[in-house]
């Protein structure tokens, strides 16, 4: 037995009692020790069949409830004895006068293994005020873990991370999903294929989007498989990490004369690194302002107090009813004075008013409290406001002061713009801006990622985000002077 407790240390018994004149030695398949059991033949180890033969529970007995048992008081007895104690007038008013006058607690000085001779397990204790407690080793595992601390075992998943794009199925191979075996139609059920193991699914057998390894070359979540997505998901941590494209470098972050891309914004991009891009450019825009004309620019006290930008460039045209069109990005400044990874919104609207013309304008919305900032955490929010616009030529200015209301929340925000084009007007704005979804996939990589947990300070500054984050210096220097 000494030999047992040396080479198995998850054991939950806490004390083993030493037995001797062993009868018979069992061969374990992880150790070369041995059982020892007495030879008293009356004792059969647990679970076998002869001991569930020859003990019959008696079947119109009232200690049995529902099926179970009822062990009520009689553990003193019944333990010491080996037997259950009948139930009779006698033994119940003894039980009575027992718990009446104390006489059945026992004495601190009593050790609980004392009492109970028949068990040569003990998983009882007893403290200094005579209170019994579990002992300790009976909660601790049994066995050893079956992951490593750092919760990923990075060899199982080595084949994944290392496998190579595979051949794709032709379409004419199947006319069913190979999953769930539906058959496949011309509109309501097409082809899928999945793009890690290459096979043909239909669309509800294929809904995941998931990171890819290195050697497939691809930096947005692609569509795969349940059963691919089920393999690839664990890893999606390292792979958002190291191929997505929020931590690759910047590539486009020229932005003077010598870049046609810098000469002027599109109201639409179509991607996160083209927001960027944009953004960034527009912030530029408004040094040249600030260095021309500062009272023109932005007040530095209202950037200093600003807890988040939304940065946009919208497409505005109409005569008395004007449209408006645009993408952008909105940042939050941290707790730490920081600016938060930034997330993509759209924004489309009308305006009503005096006004004809056209132009395109890079708006600055000054996010001046928290509540402004949860507005924009909002899959989708509303705005209404009045502004005043003129542009003649690539020189404009746009004034505009809105209230905005979405499911996180409602405030206040300034609005602060550089103008290109020709368009003179005062009207009443209204506008819905929305989340792009679908472009923060494409850039971080993950598909569990709110708006909220990026714009909150959850997810890291991302490389690719880096000037953007120049631009800002820059132009909070720009004011400063």
């Amino acid at each position: 037995m000494e030999s047992f407790e040396a080479s198995v240390s998850y054991s939950s018994h806490s004390k083993l009692e030493k037995e001797k004149n062993n009868a018979y030695e069992f061969d374990d398949d992880y150790s070369d020790s041995v059982w020892t059991v007495p030879e008293d033949k009356s004792i059969v180890p647990l679970g076998s069949k002869s001991m569930k033969k020859d003990y019959q529970y008696p079947a119109e007995s009232d200690d049995f409830i529902d099926g179970g048992y009822d062990s009520g008081d009689d553990v003193g007895t019944s333990m010491r004895n080996g037997l259950h104690p009948d139930v009779n007038l006698k033994n119940v008013l003894s039980g009575l006068f027992a718990i009446i006058t104390g006489s059945n607690k026992v004495s601190p000085s009593v050790s609980v293994n004392q009492q109970y001779k028949s068990s040569n397990v003990s998983f009882l204790g007893s403290g200094k005020n005579g209170n019994t407690y579990l002992h300790s080793s009976v909660y601790i595992p049994s066995a050893p873990p079956l992951l490593e601390q750092s919760g990923i075992n990075y060899n199982a998943y080595k084949e994944v991370l290392e496998a190579e794009p595979p051949e794709w199925l032709p379409d004419s191979c199947t006319t069913a999903c190979l999953q769930c075996g539906a058959p496949f139609t011309a509109i309501t059920r097409g082809r899928h294929h999945c793009r890690f193991c290459g096979r043909i699914f239909c669309r509800a057998c294929s809904k995941g989007r998931c990171l890819l390894p290195v050697k497939f070359r691809e930096r947005n979540p692609q569509r795969v498989c349940d059963c691919c997505y089920d393999r690839l998901d664990p890893l999606q941590g390292v792979l958002i990490n190291t191929i997505s494209n929020a931590v690759q470098v910047a590539k486009h972050d020229v932005m003077d004369w010598t870049c046609t891309r810098g000469w002027l914004n599109l109201p639409v991009g179509l991607t996160m690194e083209h927001e960027i891009y944009k953004a960034s450019n527009s912030l530029r825009s408004f040094c040249q302002v600030a260095r021309l004309n500062p009272e023109k620019s932005i007040p530095l006290a209202v950037l200093r107090r600003a807890k988040g930008l939304a940065i946009l460039t919208v497409v505005k045209a109409g005569v008395v009813l004007a449209y408006k069109l645009g993408t952008g990005l909105v940042i939050a400044r941290r707790s730490d004075g920081t600016w938060s990874a930034p997330s993509a919104i759209f924004s489309v609207g009308l305006g009503w008013g005096a006004q004809i013309g056209g132009e395109l304008m890079d708006f600055i919305i000054v996010l001046h409290d928290s509540k402004a900032v949860k507005t924009f955490c909002s899959r989708m929010h509303f705005s209404l406001g009045a502004g005043c616009s003129a542009a003649a030529g690539p020189v404009g200015r746009v004034l505009e002061a809105d209230i905005r209301a979405g499911d996180r929340g409602s405030g206040m925000c300034y609005t602060y713009s550089c103008s290109k084009g020709a368009f003179v007007g005062v009207s009443l704005e209204g506008n819905i801006v929305a989340t792009r979804m679908d472009t923060n996939l494409r850039f971080y990589g993950d598909p569990y990622l709110t708006t909220a947990d990026i714009l909150l300070g959850t997810v890291d500054r991302p490389k690719a985000a880096e000037p953007l984050y120049v631009a800002l210096d820059d132009l909070h220097c720009s004011l400063q002077c």
